[in-house]
């Protein structure tokens, strides 16, 4: 029986027909559901981070309500009664809220508004032991606490202090302490959701306790759930088999996690029913090929081979090949069949052939793309170059005004041809100083742009040190002399005779930092001290004023940066003398550190490598004070 063509041809056929496709239908199972998981996980992944999101901007919303009333209508400096019409106002407005707070420093409640009942200065409640209050004051943040219930508000409630700090000293005057009631994340943010059947969406603590869900019981009940490791398959909080995801949202020391599950089977379903239709077809194919194969046996041998042909035709390229359709039979069916699989075959090949042209489209266009923000770059250059020119040019054209305006005033301050009158020669002064100031502010905005435009041009030539300290001196010892402080000058012993350098640099950084020290000192003294450390050497300008406190260092050295507005009102400036010192300091291969106490004083220093003329012996500076 098995030495029958008959027979074999029939095994042979059936075999060919049916074991390719069992293997693919496996195949396709497999990585179907394998493919249907990821993108399961993908899709949890998404809502939990979405909702993770969403919870996110609950409370950043949050934050953003209390700090306006601290930062934006400065609500530590207002009257009482109006702290407490803003507070009452929030809480009516906003039902997210139980209960608002305004705590002093010393850790006492000024005013307390809850929704229902009313609260009388009896009330009043200390928190410094508070933990919420300790950290908030301890690391100027805003703080959140762990979620709670509370047995009046019949609640679970989050805690949030906003500390208020004081501009000018950095420390912490008072807090804001909101309570918030967590049912409304669920209103807000889960009960929005739009979850099919077998899904579902909840929020759990760092011990895995149910916070948030869509089952109020499960909340009641603080349900917990153990986290797994990864996202992927595993049992969820029902304890059927899910496809889980999470994400987490950071409230500062209270950890949020949001868990997004839906069930296997419903993420599987496409598969199961892929692996349905496989196993249809492959009994079908079974059934039809072994009836066609018993029933054509005999007539398969010529179309058997033509096929052949046509098979080894295609194989070697030829796509437009055919099986010659002869006959109306099952041997003519096979034929067409065939020939039908081939432009199939051609018409898939041709379809993957577009797609091809499609991705080196798609390669042009990002180089395109690419080409046209290399375009918006060089523009966006041109652009600034553009304005460093503009500034350069409109400074220069201001200056040559001022230069007449200052030489005039000097003639007639110098009484040559013109005698003045008491007042007139107090205006005249006063139009010169002026001058001076601008043309002093507009050489600044000269050195700024230069410096930005890559255009600052240093001249290194030999210089005294003594010779510079004595410059120093006399231009700026004016102003010890109106203000009434001492001003002293020492040169250190082993500073070199002569140094290379660009004097009118020097200059610029010295008389700043120098100019700046006396404006903000009031009593006591100011010192420029000219030292040698290795190869570098320094220029130190230390005094005995208001200091600068520490959290305005950040950005002292900042153009059109002062410590703050009062100070901007009380010694006036532009803000650009410390900026100019830093950058040119630093075109000249320095830099410049800064020393502050509040009330105690400030030390600047410039470092600048040190170097000395070849023709020059290495003697050194004598040492002076003035």
């Amino acid at each position: 029986m098995l030495n029958s063509l008959r027979t074999r041809l029939t095994l042979t056929f059936v075999s060919l027909t049916i074991i390719p496709l069992i293997i693919v239908g496996v195949l396709i199972t497999s990585r179907g559901y394998n493919a249907l998981q990821n993108d399961a996980v993908d899709l949890q992944h998404e809502l939990a981070q979405r909702t993770a999101i969403n919870l996110e901007a609950f409370f950043n919303e949050r934050e953003t309500e209390l700090t306006t009333l601290t930062q934006v209508y400065g609500l530590d400096t207002l009257p009482e009664d109006t702290q407490e019409d803003i507070l009452l106002t929030l809480l009516s407005e906003q039902t997210a809220y139980y209960q608002l707070a305004l705590v002093g420093a010393n850790a006492m409640e000024t005013i307390r508004v809850t929704r229902g009942d009313v609260i009388t200065d009896s009330d009043l409640i200390s928190r410094a032991d508070d933990a919420i209050f300790q950290r908030a004051v301890q690391t100027h943040d805003i703080t959140y606490s762990s979620v709670y219930f509370n047995e009046e508000a019949r609640d679970r409630l989050i805690t949030l202090a906003v500390p208020i700090e004081n501009l000018y000293t950095g420390d912490v005057g008072n807090v804001l302490i909101a309570e918030v009631r967590f049912q409304n994340v669920s209103d807000a943010i889960l009960r929005e959701l739009d979850l099919n059947e077998g899904d579902d969406v909840y929020v759990v603590n760092n011990r895995g306790v149910i916070l948030a869900h869509s089952d109020p019981s499960l909340v009641i009940r603080e349900t917990t759930f153990d986290l797994p490791e990864s996202d992927g398959r595993t049992t969820g909080l029902s304890g059927t088999d899910v496809i889980l995801a999470t994400d987490t949202v950071d409230l500062s020391n209270e950890g949020l996690t949001v868990v997004a599950e839906t069930s296997f089977d419903n993420a599987t379903v496409l598969a199961n029913d892929v692996f349905r239709i496989s196993v249809l077809i492959t009994v079908t194919t079974l059934i039809v090929a072994s009836a066609i194969v018993i029933w054509t046996v005999n007539r398969l041998v010529n179309p058997i081979i033509n096929m052949s042909h046509a098979a080894e035709a295609i194989q070697g390229g030829d796509l437009t090949a055919r099986v010659t359709e002869e006959g109306n039979d099952e041997i003519a069916l096979l034929g067409r069949t065939f020939n039908q699989m081939t432009a199939q075959l051609q018409k898939t090949l041709e379809g993957l052939q577009s797609n091809i042209e499609q991705l080196e489209y798609s390669n042009q266009e990002r180089a395109q793309l690419i080409k046209d923000l290399q375009t918006a770059k060089r523009i966006a250059d041109e652009n600034s170059r553009l304005k460093s020119e503009f500034l350069a040019t409109m400074s220069h054209e201001l200056r040559t005004p001022l230069n007449a305006i200052e030489g005039f005033t000097s003639i007639m301050l110098g009484g040559m041809g013109v005698e003045l009158s008491a007042r007139a020669e107090d205006m005249v002064k006063r139009v010169s100083a002026n001058s001076k100031r601008l043309l002093h502010l507009i050489n600044d905005f000269l050195d700024l742009s230069r410096i930005e435009s890559g255009r600052l041009e240093l001249v290194s030539t030999p210089l005294s040190p003594a010779r510079l300290a004595q410059k120093w001196q006399e231009e700026v010892g004016i102003l010890a002399e109106e203000k009434g402080i001492e001003f002293d000058v020492t040169i250190s012993p082993d500073l070199p005779v002569m140094i290379l350098g660009d004097e009118d640099a020097l200059s610029k950084v010295a008389v700043n930092m120098l100019s700046n020290a006396f404006k903000f000192t009031h009593e006591g003294r100011v010192a420029l001290d000219l030292q040698r450390m290795g190869d570098e050497w320094m220029i130190v300008v230390s005094d005995t004023g208001i200091g600068i406190p520490p959290h305005a260092r950040e950005y002292i050295f900042d153009e059109f940066r002062q410590v703050d507005g009062s100070s901007k009102r009380l010694y006036g400036g532009t803000g650009l003398g410390l900026s100019l010192v830093q950058k040119l300091s630093r075109a000249m291969g320095g830099h410049v550190s800064l020393e502050s106490e509040v009330g105690a004083g400030s030390t600047f220093t410039v470092v600048l490598p040190l170097q000395v003329p070849e023709a020059t012996p290495q003697g050194t500076a004598e040492g002076a004070t003035a």
